[in-house]
C-alpha cells in the first residue's frame, strides 16, 4: 500500500503564538484563519464577551489581521466572507442568554447583524456566494441548513431525500455546492443550490 505522508497546510505566526487559540478554518477560497483572545475565556467567569483577533495566512502566505469586538460565542465557529468579514457562532444556545448565537462582522471587525441558527451546531461554513451551511449534530433535528449573512433561511435539509439524517457528521463547501455525510447511512451527499431534484444513493442535486 502506498504511503502519502501529511504535510501542514498553513502555520500560525510565531508572532502570535502567546494567544490563545479558540478555533481555526480554511476557507473556501483557501486561506486559513485562527481565532486569538488574549487568554482562554473561563466557563462561568466575567470573560464574555471578549475581544478576539483572526488571524488570516493567504495561500501565498501573506499575513492578515482583523481584530474582532465584543465576540459573545462560547465553543465557537469561525468562517470568512467573500466581503472580507467573518461569521462567529456559538455551538450551543444558553437558554439563560438573550444574546444570538450568529455574529457577523465587517472587515473591520465591527458587528453587523446576528441572528440564531438553532442549538448544536456541529459545523458552520460560508461559500463562495456568502451563504452560510450549519450542520448540526443529533440534539437538534433541523439537520443541514443554508442560511444568509442576515439570518434569512435559503434552504433546510427538512422534506429532501437524505437517508439517515439524524447527526451532520461531515460538512464541506466548494463553489456554491455543500457536501454532507451524514448519520446513520453515512451517503455522500452533495448539495447545490438551484437543483431541487433529489439524487439517490451519492447526492442531492
Amino acid at each position: 500500500m502506498k504511503k502519502t505522508a501529511l504535510v501542514p497546510y498553513a502555520h500560525l505566526p510565531r508572532s502570535h503564538h502567546d494567544r490563545h487559540v479558540l478555533t481555526s478554518t480554511v476557507d473556501v477560497f483557501g486561506t486559513a484563519h485562527w481565532l486569538l483572545p488574549d487568554r482562554a475565556p473561563q466557563p462561568g467567569g466575567d470573560a464574555f464577551p471578549f475581544d478576539a483577533l483572526v488571524v488570516s495566512v493567504h495561500p501565498g502566505g501573506d499575513v492578515e489581521l482583523t481584530e474582532l469586538s465584543a465576540v459573545r460565542a462560547r465553543w465557537p465557529h469561525l468562517d470568512r466572507l467573500p466581503d472580507g468579514g467573518f461569521v462567529v457562532a456559538a455551538s450551543r444556545v444558553r437558554r439563560y442568554e438573550d444574546a444570538d448565537q450568529v455574529q457577523v462582522f465587517d472587515a473591520l471587525g465591527r458587528e453587523t447583524s446576528s441572528f440564531s441558527v438553532g442549538d448544536a451546531v456541529e459545523h458552520l461554513l460560508v461559500d463562495e456566494a456568502g451563504h452560510i451551511w450549519v450542520g448540526h449534530f443529533d440534539e437538534n433535528p433541523a439537520g443541514i441548513r443554508r442560511w444568509s449573512p442576515t439570518g434569512h433561511l435559503y434552504w433546510t435539509s427538512d422534506g429532501a431525500r437524505i437517508p439517515g439524517l439524524f447527526d451532520c457528521y461531515a460538512l464541506n463547501v466548494s463553489g456554491t455546492t455543500a457536501s454532507a455525510c451524514p448519520y446513520t447511512d453515512f451517503p455522500l451527499v452533495e448539495i447545490r443550490p438551484g437543483r431541487p431534484e433529489c439524487g439517490a444513493g451519492a447526492g442531492i442535486h
